[in-house]
């Protein structure tokens, strides 16, 4: 049995999806595309868990939202430090998305010995130091990256590559919302 996950990969302008790809192969040594997790692998029940995202993302307007600063989030278990850039912009409405996610059918999967942070990961290393080098020049910089969550992907983690099970778009924003 696969557990599976909820993630939203969000559009950006082309030259900030390629160089958060480029950044994220070459700092984490991952080639999928940026994202955002926001449920962790654990929920089992496949039919449940697609109903209850599809329900939620029916109700739930489309994001936008921006990243502008890097921080450093230890990961103890495995002896690494992630650096993540965070969202100012559309932090909230992330937060909220999720909370909304951890009811019912994946009530499970909710971390409670750590806070959710709303991410992207553009860095992994062992090493403290590096870790603080790379998000030093993050916030050197005068990062604003635009992005918009339209859809959720429920996954299966079943293998070193995730599976997609469904999409599930989330409401436009109209005249009454």
């Amino acid at each position: 049995m696969s557990a599976l996950e909820v993630v939203a990969k969000p559009d950006f302008a082309r030259a900030d999806h390629e160089w958060l790809t480029q950044l994220r192969e070459t700092r984490t040594h991952s080639r999928g595309v940026p994202s955002f997790t926001l449920v962790f692998p654990g929920a089992e029940v496949v039919t449940d868990v697609i109903r209850h995202v599809e329900t939620i993302c029916s109700t739930t307007p489309r994001i936008r939202f921006c990243l502008r600063s890097a921080m450093i989030v230890p990961e103890h278990k495995m002896g690494l430090f992630h650096v993540f850039l965070v969202p100012d912009e559309g932090f909230g409405a992330i937060i909220r998305l999720h909370d909304r996610l951890h009811v019912g059918p994946m009530a499970c999967c909710l971390r409670l010995d750590t806070p959710y942070i709303p991410h992207v990961t553009v860095a992994t290393t062992r090493e403290y130091d590096e870790a603080r080098r790379i998000m030093g020049s993050l916030n050197a910089k005068d990062l604003a990256i635009v992005g918009d969550i339209e859809e959720l992907e429920v996954q299966a983690r079943d293998s070193a590559e995730p599976r997609r099970l469904a999409r599930a778009p989330l409401a436009r924003a109209g005249f009454f919302h």
